[in-house]
């Protein structure tokens, strides 16, 4: 990994310790250990069998917008192979790095161009991000009550921070088209830049490809709130739709808190404040975060080893193609 992204990596880590910190300081973990060793093994089969489904859906949306850039788009399970080596290299690789990391690797396996399929990645973040935003705002006014100050206050931080970033991002479009910005040789760099991710958005120029990809979004929302309840009922929590969509929306939202990989500290922070506030002691509603993780982050890590030996690919590949360097070197 580059020396220069030291700094953010460190701050990162940092901000995991800190909020893991403050979760465990609050929670009695013997007792943990007990709600966990009572989870139901049925509802927590049921919650991986969901994933399977969650990941077909996410391949799906995927394939669709690589359909645009190339005459033979990849299969479904090809789609959905490296979007497990993109969960995998999330899991050990720090601000969402693994998102890069398997646009480079893919590109050189489907033929695609790196940048665009970049951008695809980027167009499935942003997709992800609106569709979270959406939910969290209308779960938030329909669980009008048994929400905690803090919980409110932090869950309009989250939603006005992610709003933040799409209105930054639309300013430097518009400047990178127009004034003075658009003129310097950076300027005009980083507009071509822009160009070639912004073909990665190639799907959505029409409207079938646009009610597509979004209709694959909501599904995959839908799947992830379904394995949250899942979860939920495995430790004996029984909450409205509504407050499961809060859970789910969140929890979400989180992940765009700068911290160490899959946001280790912060996730369990959000989730535990979250669950504590619908009435579930601070043991349980960890518990709660620690299932979720088991079903979700470390199921598709594993897959995404497996993939990598399947295909051949060593694990320094990964971060050689974080850091931008040709895919063609990762492989052994």
């Amino acid at each position: 990994m580059r020396r220069d992204a030291l700094p953010r990596v460190l701050l990162g880590a940092l901000i995991s310790v800190v909020f893991l910190a403050l979760v465990i300081s609050r929670v009695d973990l013997p007792a943990v250990g007990a709600a966990l060793g009572h989870a139901n093994p049925a509802l927590m089969a049921a919650a991986l069998g969901v994933l399977v489904v969650d990941l077909l859906l996410r391949a799906f949306r995927w394939r669709v917008l690589l359909a645009a850039l190339v005459p033979s788009p990849p299969s479904l399970r090809g789609a959905a192979a490296y979007l497990t080596i993109g969960f995998m290299a999330n899991a050990v690789l720090p601000a969402r790095l693994g998102d890069v990391a398997r646009a480079y690797l893919a590109g050189a396996a489907f033929g695609t161009a790196r940048l665009a399929t970049l951008g695809t990645v980027l167009i499935e973040r942003v997709s992800d991000g609106l569709m979270m935003v959406l939910l969290a705002a209308l779960s938030s006014v329909l669980v009008v009550s048994g929400v905690a100050a803090e919980l409110r206050d932090l869950q309009v931080a989250a939603i006005l921070l992610v709003i933040a970033g799409f209105v930054g991002l639309g300013v430097l479009l518009v400047a990178l088209r127009s004034g003075p910005l658009a003129r310097t040789r950076p300027g005009m760099l980083a507009a071509a830049l822009v160009g070639r991710l912004g073909t990665g958005a190639a799907a959505l120029r029409t409207p079938r490809g646009a009610a597509t990809v979004v209709g694959a979004t909501a599904a995959a929302a839908l799947s992830a709130t379904v394995i949250w309840a899942l979860v939920l009922a495995a430790v004996g929590l029984t909450l409205s739709p509504q407050q499961v969509l809060l859970v789910c929306s969140g929890t979400a939202l989180s992940l765009a808190i700068p911290a160490a990989p899959s946001s280790l500290g912060t996730f369990e922070y959000v989730g535990v404040l979250i669950l504590t506030s619908f009435g579930a002691t601070a043991e349980v509603a960890l518990a709660a975060i620690v299932l979720f993780r088991l079903s979700t982050t470390i199921p598709m890590a594993l897959v995404g080893l497996v993939v990598m030996w399947a295909t051949h690919l060593r694990p320094g590949a990964l971060v050689e193609a974080a850091d931008g360097q040709p895919a063609g070197s990762a492989r052994a």
